[in-house]
Parts: C-alpha cells; sequence; structure tokens
C-alpha cells in the first residue's frame, strides 16, 4: 500500500492570487497529487488563455464564452477566486447580443499580469512542497 504524504500550509507563503486551502482540502493534502495538479495548471492554462485570446481577437464571441466557462473552474482550484469571477464577467459579456468588445477586451487584457503573478506563485508553492 502506497503511503500517502501529506502537508500542511507553510507560514511565510501569502500569496496575491492564489490561495491553495481548497486544493489542498480537496485532495487530503496529498503532496503528489496537489503537484501533479498544480503541473497540468501550469501547462495546459498558457494554452487556454492563447486561445481565448485569440477567439477575442476573431470576435468569435461564442468560442470566447467555451473558453472561459471552460477555465474558470481550474481557476477555483488554486484559490484564484478573483480571477475566476473575471472569467464569470467575461462569459457573461460573451452571450450578450450586443458584446461590449471594448470592455471585454480590456478585462482581458487587466488579467494577463494577474496570470503572471499566479504562475509564480504556483511555481513557488509547488517548489516548496516536500
Amino acid at each position: 500500500m502506497r503511503e500517502l504524504k501529506t502537508m500542511t500550509l507553510q507560514q511565510g507563503m501569502d500569496f496575491k492570487e492564489a490561495n491553495m486551502a481548497y486544493l489542498q482540502d480537496l485532495f487530503g493534502g496529498d503532496v503528489a497529487i496537489i503537484k501533479e495538479m498544480i503541473t497540468l495548471f501550469l501547462d495546459q492554462t498558457p494554452k487556454d488563455l492563447a486561445k481565448l485570446g485569440q477567439n477575442i481577437v476573431e470576435k468569435d464571441w461564442e468560442g470566447t464564452h467555451r473558453m472561459a466557462h471552460h477555465m474558470k473552474p481550474t481557476l477555483g482550484y488554486v484559490g484564484a477566486e478573483g480571477m475566476r469571477r473575471e472569467f464569470e464577467q467575461i462569459e457573461r459579456m460573451a452571450k450578450l447580443p450586443e458584446v461590449p468588445v471594448d470592455e471585454l477586451s480590456h478585462r482581458f487584457q487587466m488579467l494577463s499580469p494577474r496570470f503572471e503573478t499566479l504562475f509564480e506563485e504556483l511555481n513557488v508553492y509547488r517548489d516548496r512542497l516536500s
């Protein structure tokens, strides 16, 4: 039987975007699974962001809606609730009869530095897991 490695929140890890408590609770503190989930997030999310950005540039509102909807739960898994709420707004705006293109584009652009911060935080967190 595989021995389950568990961890607790480490001091000095007060992040701006990420809150790992949800992921820890979800997987019972299993370090291997948490590392795997973070790695999957870090591998897939930049691709999803690129696709979402492309959909916005091309004014593909159905594609924008689908990608925003797809990305919301993954942001919740890493505790990025503020960012998840922004994706709810993008998702909602993409379904409006008259899409507010400038506002939607602006919201998406404002998320870019937040994703950079989130990716940095997740890398630090993953590297500190024992």
